[in-house]
C-alpha cells in the first residue's frame, strides 16, 4: 500500500509541479498585466491632468482674449464716437467756413447800399460777356443811367432820404431785367449799368425806356427838381454787334456819351449811341465826369 501511494505520489508529483508552474506563470503575467494597467493608468492619468490643464490653460486664455476683443471694441467705439464727433465739427467749421467765403464773396461783389453787383464785378462782367460775344458772334447791348439832379435831391431831402431812392431804383432795376444773362449793377453814386447779352440796339433800347417808365411810376416826390414833380432817370444805350471788337472801356464810353446827350436834350429821356458811335464804338471823348455830373 505504501508502495503504491508512493507510486501515485511520484506519478502526480510532475503534474503538480506543471500545474505549479502553470499558476506561477499565470500569476507572473496577471502581474504584469496589472503593471502594466497600473502604468497605463498612471499614463493616462498624467496624459488627463494634462488635457485638463491644458483645456483650463486655453479657457483662461479665451476669456483673455474675450476681455481683450470687448476692450477692443469699446476702444474703437470710443474711436469711433471722437473720429465722429470730430468729424461733424469738421462738416460744421467746413459749412462755417464756405457761408464766410459766400459772405465775403458777396460783400466783394455787391454793393453795400443797394445789394446788387457793384464796380468791381461789373468791370468782371462786362469783360466776360465782350469776350462772349466776340467768341460766338451775337450783339451785346449796355445801358448806362443815373438819377436826374440827385445832388439837389440829397441837399433837399437829405443823404438819408437819398440812399433809401438809390435801394428802391436799384430793386425796380433787379425786378425789370430778369433774364438768365441780364446783370445790374451799381456804377457809383448814382450811376447805374445794366449788361444785355444776345441784345440788339433796338431791343436795348426798349428796355431801357420800360426802366424809365417804372421809374417814373415809383412817383417819388421831388419838388426842387426842374424836371418833373418826381425823380427821374436817363439813359444812354450803346451796343456791340460782331465781328466788332471792342474794348469794354470802349463800349462804356459810347454809352456815357449817349447818356450825356440824354442829359443835355433835357433829362428824363433814353439815347441810343449815334449811327457812327454805333458802327465804330470809338466815341469822341467822353464829356469829364464832374462836368457831367454837373449837368446832372
Amino acid at each position: 500500500m505504501d508502495a503504491t501511494i508512493l507510486s501515485d505520489s511520484a506519478s502526480t508529483a510532475p503534474a503538480l509541479w506543471a500545474t505549479a508552474v502553470v499558476i506561477a506563470l499565470a500569476l507572473a503575467a496577471a502581474a504584469v498585466a496589472l503593471v502594466r494597467v497600473m502604468i497605463l493608468h498612471r499614463r493616462l492619468a498624467r496624459r488627463t491632468r494634462e488635457l485638463e490643464a491644458e483645456l483650463t490653460n486655453r479657457h483662461s486664455i479665451e476669456r483673455e482674449l474675450e476681455a481683450a476683443r470687448a476692450d477692443l471694441e469699446i476702444r474703437v467705439q470710443q474711436r469711433t464716437q471722437t473720429l465722429v464727433a470730430r468729424n461733424e465739427e469738421l462738416t460744421r467749421l467746413r459749412l462755417a467756413l464756405e457761408m464766410t467765403n459766400q459772405r465775403l464773396k458777396r460783400l466783394v461783389s455787391s454793393d453795400a447800399l443797394t445789394g446788387i453787383a457793384n464796380r468791381r464785378h461789373f468791370d468782371r462782367a462786362l469783360d466776360r460777356e465782350l469776350r462772349r460775344t466776340h467768341r460766338d458772334g451775337r450783339p451785346l447791348s449796355l445801358i448806362f443811367l443815373d438819377l436826374d439832379e440827385f445832388k439837389r435831391f440829397n441837399d433837399t431831402y437829405g443823404h438819408s432820404r437819398g440812399d433809401e431812392v438809390l435801394r428802391r431804383v436799384a430793386q425796380t432795376l433787379d425786378e425789370t431785367f430778369r433774364r438768365g444773362g441780364d446783370f445790374v449793377a451799381r456804377y457809383g453814386g448814382e450811376e447805374f449799368a445794366v449788361v444785355l447779352p444776345d441784345v440788339d440796339a433796338r431791343r436795348a433800347g426798349l428796355y431801357a425806356e420800360r426802366l424809365r417808365r417804372r421809374i417814373w411810376r415809383l412817383a417819388i416826390p421831388y419838388d426842387a427838381s426842374h424836371v418833373a414833380d418826381r425823380l427821374t432817370i436817363s439813359a444812354g444805350v450803346a451796343t456791340v454787334v460782331a465781328p466788332a471788337t471792342v474794348t469794354p472801356g470802349e463800349l462804356l464810353r459810347s454809352a456815357d456819351a449817349a447818356l450825356y446827350r440824354a442829359k443835355c436834350l433835357g433829362r428824363n429821356r433814353i439815347q441810343s449811341a449815334g449811327s457812327e458811335d454805333a458802327k465804330r464804338l470809338d466815341v469822341a471823348p467822353t464829356v469829364p465826369s464832374v462836368e457831367r455830373r454837373a449837368v446832372g
